[in-house]
């Protein structure tokens, strides 16, 4: 069992294709345990997605910070798309360091999110099919 919960979530869950989108990845690191811990964590994208807005960036760290016993913390990052994206799902990799107070790794975690890319078109389909 971890003692550590990290969830991840896109907002807004799709995007559109064809165009520049911007999304933010929520971040939600809970500690379960009574040590204070360090979080931080490197984010990998693949082309079309990119973590700068006007260049393509495929790799970073963020640091979350520091989780006190039983507490939440949570720290958003945006997430772009070059106007080239097709509809598709692309996917977010996260790999989670977690620290103790001695500095060494306590737990590591691996997520990944999918970015759904849709047509205009799709959305407005799924839209019509609700009113009705």
């Amino acid at each position: 069992m971890t003692s550590t919960i990290v969830s991840v979530n896109i907002e807004p869950s799709t995007l559109k294709a064809y165009s520049k989108n911007e999304a933010v990845l929520n971040i939600t690191v809970t500690s379960q345990n009574d040590q204070v811990l360090w979080c931080e964590s490197e984010i990998s994208v693949n082309s079309p997605l990119s973590l700068s807005f006007d260049s393509e960036l495929a790799r970073g760290k963020v640091r979350v910070g520091i989780v006190e016993p039983n507490q939440t913390i949570s720290k958003k990052i945006n997430i772009y798309t070059r106007p080239n994206n097709f509809p598709d799902e692309y996917e977010v990799s996260l790999l989670f360091f977690i620290y103790d107070r001695d500095g060494a790794i306590f737990e590591r975690i691996e997520q990944k999110v999918p970015v759904i890319c849709q047509e205009a078109q799709v959305e407005n389909e799924e839209q019509q099919n609700v009113k009705k």
